[in-house]
């Protein structure tokens, strides 16, 4: 009897020393409750810039924000951690992104932008490719602009700024301007170039998407497309080395002050069949 009460003691004083114990992500963890709102809140924040432990930093991140990845990589990384100021505001926020690196078409591309006030608190979770600061009118906080995209190679920009605590985007998107998917046309770039000009003299500058299409099929007078072409009894592919031509363009977009927004200066064909003529 005593042994067996004995070693039901070392079996408690076990158990008991497990569950006190720490991790070592645990000990590095600064996730604490807010006692206002009982919410978790990102204390890694008091740290900027510096990420102490990039487990703990990633590890509290997904937890307090609720940032999912796929399990098909087991990789992930803080591509950027940065303070900014932005327009709209005068107030200091935050930009982490977050990258797993792979997975699925459906996930693409792979990493989150998590945008937050000085506090902590989440103000939009973005999944761009890229993200830059672009300073469009002078002597005012510049906007955040992105750009997303499908995996297929389908998509365009968002310009970004904060509006009653919120993220807000004030170009209406209205044509694609990112095409790198391989089927009747792509742009050279594939990423359209951007310059920012006052083209209708109002005193603001207004957002212009510039270069070219490249058709990777040709059109016939009867509205038929085709791939491929005869020359000397060979059969010749439309490719983007070999395109059946290219047509500069230009998409302008005009600041509205009343708004507040950039809006298409004319109708634009999505699908650059005009082009094609």
């Amino acid at each position: 009897m005593k042994k067996y009460l004995l070693l039901f003691v070392v079996f408690l004083l076990s158990a008991i020393f497990l569950i006190d114990k720490p991790t070592s992500a645990d000990a590095s963890s600064k996730i604490v409750e807010d006692d206002a709102s009982s919410e978790k809140v990102f204390k890694q924040l008091d740290d900027f810039p510096l990420i102490k432990d990039s487990s703990a930093f990633i590890s509290d991140l997904k937890q307090v924000y609720n940032v999912h990845k796929e399990r098909i990589s087991n990789e992930e990384q803080i591509n950027s951690f940065i303070k900014f100021n932005i327009n709209g505001s005068d107030d200091d926020y935050y930009l982490i992104e977050y990258d797993y690196l792979d997975g699925s078409g459906a996930s693409f591309p792979w990493k989150y932008q998590l945008i937050l006030s000085s506090d902590g608190k989440l103000i939009k979770k973005l999944r761009a490719e890229r993200f830059e600061f672009v300073e469009i009118f002078p002597d005012q906080n510049p906007f955040l602009l992105t750009v997303v995209r499908s995996s297929h190679g389908n998509g365009g920009h968002n310009f970004y700024k904060i509006s009653a605590d919120t993220l807000e985007d004030v170009y209406d998107q209205s044509v694609q301007t990112f095409d790198m998917h391989h089927w009747m046309s792509v742009y050279e770039p594939y990423e359209l170039n951007i310059k920012y000009q006052d083209v209708d003299s109002d005193g603001f500058k207004d957002i212009i998407f510039y270069g070219k299409i490249v058709f990777l099929q040709a059109k016939s007078k009867k509205g038929i497309w085709y791939d491929s072409y005869m020359v000397a009894g060979e059969i010749m592919l439309y490719s983007i080395n070999n395109p059946w031509k290219k047509v500069p363009i230009e998409y302008i977009f005009l600041f509205d002050p009343e708004s507040g927004h950039f809006k298409a200066k004319e109708e634009y064909d999505r699908g650059h069949e005009q082009y094609a003529e």
